[in-house]
């Protein structure tokens, strides 16, 4: 019987195989968003800002020049704060998952969804695991391709 992290995993595999989503696309997005959302009661200050410039850029409130000055913000940050620290730390891992939906806006149509959502993941559950939510967020945001897959069967 599959793990809660494996399953994912074979969520993430059907949804790749099956629509081949940018890392950019209004699915990811709002998954980016709705999974920070979970963890958003531990976001310090810094990735509470990169979490209101995510979800402005995407609803059309900021430009891709506020998405840029908040990944050098929240580098900068990573850099004057945490320098040493390893990336397993929950401290570098929650400004390290607000960075994904801010690189996506601004590097949209990349693709390989499976290691940048599995990565996103691996960093959103360092600072607290919430893998039955995120399997729910998953099958809500991609159910077309989740659909396609079903069919294909």
């Amino acid at each position: 019987m599959p793990n809660q992290s494996e399953k994912i995993d074979d969520l993430l595999n059907d949804i790749e195989v099956n629509c081949d989503p940018a890392i950019g696309s209004r699915a990811c997005i709002r998954f980016y968003l709705d999974c920070l959302r979970l963890i958003s009661h531990k976001l310090p200050p810094i990735a509470e800002e990169g979490l209101a410039v995510a979800t402005a850029y995407v609803e059309g409130r900021a430009s891709v020049e506020v998405v840029t000055d908040a990944i050098v913000k929240c580098w900068q940050y990573l850099d004057e704060k945490h320098k040493h620290a390893p990336t397993s730390d929950p401290n570098v891992s929650i400004i390290r998952a607000v960075l994904f939906p801010l690189y996506a806006e601004k590097n949209p149509e990349e693709r390989d969804v499976v290691n940048h959502l599995s990565l996103f993941l691996a960093f959103v559950n360092t600072v607290e695991p919430h893998y039955e939510e995120e399997e729910t967020l998953l099958r809500t945001h991609f159910s077309d391709c989740l659909k396609a897959r079903a069919r294909m069967r």
